[in-house]
């Protein structure tokens, strides 16, 4: 269809003219390949329409064309419309400074703006006349980055419209390299890669938890700046994950809006895109990263040959790539990881890349969690439940043979042959430029080498008590417990326990009965190196339990922190009575949930009374109090015992950091937040590294309602140690789901997932994210006291009304603020407007202020439309500038 001449556009009507200059620009964004085929479906059998756009097209690739101005300064030309940028340098307070880029839709210039002295980037649509359907797409875009506020996201500042009608928006400017290019140019090893990858993902994934899906994640759109920070751009085809799909949209997804090699099977289909193909795309990404090529070569094929049985194929194993003759122009580090590792890449990275969106991960999160496991060398939740994985993994990774591996994982005679024999070998002496100077520590449950299982209570009993010595040493912090002894099976692998835990020193150990003796060795092993850095063996009478803990505080305190060039310390107090510390070591054993809090309660308070002096019983003694009062019984008496039994613990032991926090927990829960504040700031003074102080004052601020700094105290103790259970950390949910930062507080609620807690919290965020149906399906989490959760899934469910008020009438008041706070939510979610001002009423008096919470929390949107809710928004305002004016401690 070549033209006689400059093109000349047959005479159309205004409308027909639209549509040609929208199949043009649409048509011009395509691979020449692609482009006719494209404009045969969407003129659907229009010949002339079809004729006079390749004619266009025809007319933009010649020679000499007027096209060759650039569609921008074309269209100007022919249709008398303005191209994409303003006419001067100059426009309200910004100063173009050179052009960045231009594709199809946008030009992209680099600003200055003068009074605030910053650089950043202007984007202007193309052809803002000529196109609706991409300036709608340019008006998204600008609202996808102006919900998005995340650290790896370009950012939005500013947005508006020249003169003409064309419309712009400033972003941040990031001046990095593609992410390919900047892991070359650094010569990036596998594991910087994998870190760099991370952060991709998370920013991928926090645009998932806003509803939003990329679906063009590529390299090109990923810039990697010189300090290592990572910014995702480009959100030009993103869209709304529960938006729903126009026919005429679907079909652009499926032949335009995406780049076809990083596109997921589904995409080139043109089929609906979720968030599983952006998990496509990043394994793509992630290939490539670790290969230097891209798994397909898509580039000189159309789309119907992409969309074909092609699209569904296998990419070859990225270790088979990248083992061989290097790819010119790209440094992947192969050489940095082993077979065993190798084989972990390629079933990380083609899990995500899988053809059928059911057998990816389903989600980025999925992802991350994987990328942690290969980086902390511990098994993939994507790889089969194997042992034979589980014993090759364990051979390569230690540099073992193979059969002692498998010994290990063989019966208690052979383990603890071996574990004796080992205990023998002297610790090879450590010049002290290498001794470990984090100390940061994590002591793992034992391991019963012997066959007495009446033993096995000395599992988790040793490392608890050791804990608690180490806890008293200055400027050391120990990882809590209740974290490590997760690690309790004997295959774990103390260096890959540590890296998980962020730890810098891991000790270990195992007992063994030998008649009337108990052996008892322990270990400290540095996680970097791998390196013993202290072995000790004592022997000590097997039916004396408080010479053992004798024994064991002089070895930690003499030995081990010596050893280690750590501060020493004073002797905690010691038990005095030998049934009442077996009775102790032995609650050590049971979980924190009402099945076992009757036996321990009951345990526990027959220690304390045979052994008054012994501050870790008082303190195991409140926990159960606690957990009896706010999730089993209700008993409103546990709470006083709790307080009390965390009283005694502190006048016992003044520096005993469990105790201080817990007396803050329940001051707060009392109301007397300024107190509690106070105690909790000083606390976070005098040990900043300490999990349990930053928690109780986060605590603190959220009953007062200064949520963003309570989750800034919530992040600090999650930073301290990621995956801790204790002192309430997964309770920092509330605080992010207040927020409307449901992404962050499902990291709270995973730390104890499976839960009923944890599915309490899901419940919540569902409803709020108006997921009802998925809430529904979750059933009931079965907590007496939180029984509000059942009116919440009935009202979900569109249950019958005598149903619901029946639920509704049951809910009472707590003397737990907080639960009153999340109850009367979920009256007034349910149209229980006078109940749920009472209940909001009672939370307020209790002082959990929740202001200015309630006036954005969707659960109250309808409640805020009746006549008394002012006044108990007053009360909450009150709340929180009490608290304000009278804390009086500044600097936080």
């Amino acid at each position: 269809m070549a033209a006689d001449g400059p093109f000349q556009p047959r005479p159309l009507d205004p409308l027909r003219w639209e549509r040609a200059q929208s199949l043009f620009h649409d048509a011009a964004d395509l691979a020449a390949g692609d482009r006719a085929e494209f404009l045969r479906a969407a003129c659907g059998g229009d010949e002339a329409l079809f004729a006079d756009v390749m004619a266009m097209i025809e007319e933009d690739a010649a020679p000499q064309s007027v096209l060759d101005l650039g569609r921008a300064e074309t269209a100007a030309r022919l249709l008398d419309v303005p191209s994409a940028g303003p006419a001067s340098k100059r426009f309200g307070p910004y100063r173009i400074v050179r052009l960045l880029g231009e594709g199809g839709s946008g030009v992209v210039h680099l600003a200055e703006r003068d009074d605030l002295q910053n650089q950043v980037a202007i984007k202007f649509l193309r052809d803002a006349a000529l196109s609706p359907a991409r300036r709608e797409r340019f008006a998204t875009e600008q609202r996808t980055l102006a919900r998005l506020n995340h650290p790896s996201i370009a950012r939005l500042y500013d947005a508006g419209s020249l003169d003409d009608g064309t419309p712009w928006f400033v972003m941040e400017y990031v001046e990095g390299w593609p992410l390919v290019d900047f892991c070359d140019r650094h010569h990036c090893s596998i594991q910087d890669r994998l870190k760099l990858f991370r952060s991709v993902c998370e920013a991928a994934g926090y645009a998932h938890s806003h509803g939003v899906i990329h679906r063009d994640l590529k390299p090109s759109n990923i810039l990697v700046k010189e300090d290592r920070s990572v910014r995702l751009l480009d959100f030009g085809i993103a869209k709304q994950i529960d938006d729903a799909d126009r026919r005429a949209d679907a079909t652009r997804t499926g032949l335009r809006l995406m780049t076809p090699a990083y596109a997921s099977p589904e995409q080139l289909r043109g089929e609906r895109a979720d968030a599983r193909s952006d998990v496509y795309s990043l394994g793509v990404v992630l290939y490539q990263l670790l290969t230097g090529r891209l798994p397909f070569d898509r580039s000189t094929v159309g789309h119907t040959e992409a969309s074909g049985d092609g699209a569904d194929q296998s990419a070859p194993r990225p270790s088979a790539i990248a083992r061989a003759p290097a790819v010119s122009g790209s440094t992947t580090a192969s050489t940095t990881v082993d077979r065993a590792a190798w084989a972990d890449l390629d079933l990380l990275c083609l899990t995500a890349m899988h053809h059928d969106p059911s057998h990816r991960y389903q989600a980025v999160d999925a992802l991350i969690r994987d990328i942690d496991h290969f980086l902390s060398a511990e098994r993939l939740e994507a790889r089969p439940d194997a042992l034979w994985y589980s014993l090759r993994s364990y051979a390569v990774r230690r540099r073992v043979p193979l059969a002692f591996a498998a010994a290990v994982l063989l019966g208690a005679a052979l383990s603890s042959w071996a574990l004796l024999r080992l205990a023998a070998v002297p610790a090879a002496p450590i010049a002290a430029s290498e001794q470990q100077t984090w100390r940061t520590v994590a002591v793992l449950p034992f391991q019963n080498a012997g066959t007495d299982s009446s033993l096995d209570f000395l599992r988790l009993a040793l490392p608890d008590e050791i804990s608690t010595i180490l806890s008293h040493i200055r400027s050391v912090s120990v990882r809590p417990f209740a974290t490590t002894s997760r690690y309790g099976e004997p295959s774990v692998e103390p260096q890959q326990a540590g890296r998980e835990m962020r730890a810098g020193t891991v000790v270990t150990g195992h007992f063994l009965r030998a008649g009337d003796a108990l052996r008892i060795t322990l270990e400290a092993i540095d996680v970097e190196s791998n390196r013993s850095l202290w072995r000790d063996t004592l022997d000590v009478p097997a039916g004396n339990l408080i010479a053992t803990q004798a024994q064991i505080g002089l070895r930690v305190r003499g030995g081990l922190a010596d050893a280690l060039g750590w501060p020493s310390s004073t002797a905690s107090a010691a038990p005095t009575d030998e049934e009442a510390y077996g009775l102790f070591l032995r609650t050590a054993a049971l979980t924190l949930d009402p099945a076992n809090n009757g036996p321990a309660i009951r345990s526990l308070e027959r220690s304390v009374a045979l052994d008054p002096t012994y501050p870790p019983a008082w303190v195991a003694l409140a926990r159960r109090y606690y957990v009896d009062s706010r999730y089993g019984s209700g008993d409103q008496k546990a709470m006083s015992r709790y307080e009390n039994a965390m009283a005694r613990a502190s006048q016992l032991d003044p520096d005993y950091v469990a105790a201080s926090a817990g007396l803050v927990l329940s001051r707060t829960e009392r109301g007397d937040l300024v107190q509690a504040y106070r105690q909790a700031a000083d606390l976070v003074r005098r040990r900043p590294d300490s999990i349990d102080a930053h928690f109780v004052l986060s605590y603190v601020l959220r009953y007062a309602g200064r949520l963003d700094e309570s989750a800034m105290e919530c992040e600090t103790a999650f930073l301290l140690d990621p995956r801790t259970q204790t002192s309430g950390l997964r309770s920092c949910a509330f605080v992010f789901v207040q927020r409307g930062d449901y992404g962050t507080a499902k990291k709270y609620v995973d730390l104890d997932h499976g839960s009923d807690f944890a599915k309490a919290l899901t419940i919540l965020m569902l409803v709020r994210d108006r997921k009802e149906s998925q809430a529904v399906a979750l059933g009931s989490p079965n907590m007496p006291q939180w029984n509000s959760y059942d009116l919440l899934l009935a009202c979900a469910a569109h249950r019958p009304a005598s149903e619901i008020d029946a639920l509704a009438a049951a809910v009472r008041s707590s003397d737990d603020p907080e639960t009153n706070y999340f109850a009367a939510a979920h009256l007034a979610y349910c149209g229980q407007f006078d109940l749920a001002l009472s209940v909001l009423s009672a939370a307020i008096r209790g002082k959990y202020c929740g202001y200015p919470a309630i006036e954005s929390d969707p659960y109250f949107a309808s409640l805020r439309s009746t006549p008394d809710y002012a006044a108990v928004r007053d009360q909450a305002r009150a709340c929180a500038q009490d608290f304000v004016a009278r804390r009086g401690v500044t600097g936080r």
